[in-house]
């Protein structure tokens, strides 16, 4: 790649190559370069739907993939990187649906074999179990919230009911608003509260 700067000077850079179908699975999980396995599928992109005709062919692909996320699985949940073998395995998963698009019985049984263990992080389970505390402590809160919400208003309520009664002139009254749910409810009526 040729760079002209604006002084006329010309840099020029090489820029490596990769090329993945010279990379065999082994290969890729002995360098260590598993961001390449979710391209893995390319290699049989234009041979698929022969794949997806031949029942042969078809296992020989299958094994091949349990063979991947096996490994994967091995290489990922054994260094603590369990969510890493997650997002790779979706993303296998994603590019063997687009290159298998047209080939119905390979993409579902890719997928089948991608999808073969979900593994749950231990911070994921926890933070699961957090999620479920807090809702429950939440609607805790909320309850108690609710009642002594309720409760202030119920009392502010018969506060002004009492304050009513005594300005109308209605003292005696007052004992009966305060003891007598039935009384109470019809003075909130005639005062409209």
């Amino acid at each position: 790649m040729e760079v002209v700067f604006p002084d006329g000077k010309i840099q020029v850079y090489r820029i490596p190559t990769v090329k993945l179908n010279e990379y065999t699975k082994d290969k890729i999980f002995e360098k260590n370069l598993l961001m390449f396995l979710p391209f893995y599928i390319m290699r049989y992109e234009k041979e698929i739907h022969r794949i997806n005709q031949d029942p042969e062919k078809l296992q020989s692909l299958l094994d091949e993939y349990e063979d991947i996320r096996v490994m994967l699985e091995k290489e990922l949940t054994e260094t603590g990187r369990a969510e890493l073998y997650t997002n790779l395995n979706k993303l296998i998963t994603k590019i063997s649906d687009y290159i298998c698009r047209d080939e119905e019985v390979v993409r579902e049984r890719l997928g089948e074999t991608m999808g073969g263990k979900v593994l749950e992080l231990e911070s994921e389970r926890l933070r699961a179990e957090g999620k479920v505390l807090g809702e429950s402590i939440g609607e805790a809160r909320g309850e108690a919230r609710g009642k002594v919400i309720g409760e202030l208003q119920g009392e502010t309520r018969l506060g002004v009911l009492i304050n009513r009664l005594i300005l109308d002139g209605r003292s005696a009254e007052v004992q009966g608003a305060a003891t007598d749910a039935e009384k109470r409810k019809e003075l909130y009526k005639e005062y409209n509260m």
